[in-house]
């Protein structure tokens, strides 16, 4: 068995939300210091997700960020202008993901299978700029084979029912995302994990066989609170590390 070095992207939405929470009146928190101090404390890329609403991040920060040349892998719909925005200022990774205006959060993931001519010209003009494309999705065997299809480089399993749920239904989602994460590395798929998740339920998805990548926001923030940015971070960064030793990767 392989050892993998499991990636932390570390979301700074919820910064930008602290930001907003007053009609961007405030200049702080300065989501360019935090996103710095974020990789000098262990993270391997900075996740932002541009919603269409802007409720967080917002334009400029994008601009802002793209031009300090971090690490940065831009969440973003499936829109027209979304991609036109990815080609301009260029992130290392986009991952496409569904929104709707009314959630409070992404509740699942992209039907790639249903999209998939939606899909297609959108993830090829973005490969063209030289941009890797990740899709979220749900651990689901249809979805990982539509997204091979499209030859986006990785998915991005949705964890968050698995973190909500109980019991049966726990282990039945634990099985479904173990299936997914084999059947997407098979096909040459990155696998990575996202949504949710908190230092005990990170402990448990780094048994996910083939998992390279976990991106974690709003529990870190909720963490610094009590233990400064930095600490949360490389707490977290510890905790991968730690899995890292016995997690599979591609053969």
């Amino acid at each position: 068995m392989k050892k993998n070095k499991i990636q932390l992207g570390v979301n700074i939405d919820h910064i930008a939300t602290l930001r907003q929470v007053r009609g961007a009146t405030t200049p702080y928190p300065d989501l360019l210091k935090y996103a710095r101090i974020a990789i000098r404390s262990g993270a391997s890329q900075i996740t932002i997700h541009l919603r269409e609403d802007r409720r967080h991040i917002q334009l400029n920060d994008l601009m802002v960020l793209s031009q300090a040349k971090l690490p940065l892998n831009l969440e973003m719909a499936v829109t027209k202008e979304m991609v036109a925005l990815s080609i301009k200022y260029k992130p290392h990774w986009v991952c496409l993901v569904p929104e709707k205006r009314q959630e409070l959060t992404t509740e699942g993931g992209l039907d790639v299978s249903k999209m998939k001519k939606r899909l297609g010209p959108m993830i090829k003009k973005i490969q063209k700029s030289g941009i890797k494309v990740s899709l979220f999705i749900a651990p689901n065997l249809k979805q990982v084979n539509a997204a091979h299809d499209l030859g986006v480089e990785a998915v991005e399993f949705h964890t968050g029912t698995w973190v909500l749920a109980e019991g049966v239904k726990r282990k039945q989602e634990w099985a479904q995302l173990y299936e997914a994460a084999v059947f997407a590395d098979e096909l040459g798929l990155r696998v990575h994990a996202g949504h949710g998740l908190d230092y005990e339920s990170t402990k448990e998805i780094c048994r996910l066989p083939y998992l390279q990548e976990v991106n974690i926001g709003h529990s870190l923030v909720c963490y610094a609170l009590d233990d400064g940015f930095p600490s949360a971070i490389k707490k977290m960064k510890k905790i991968l590390e730690a899995a890292s030793k016995t997690v599979q990767t591609r053969r």
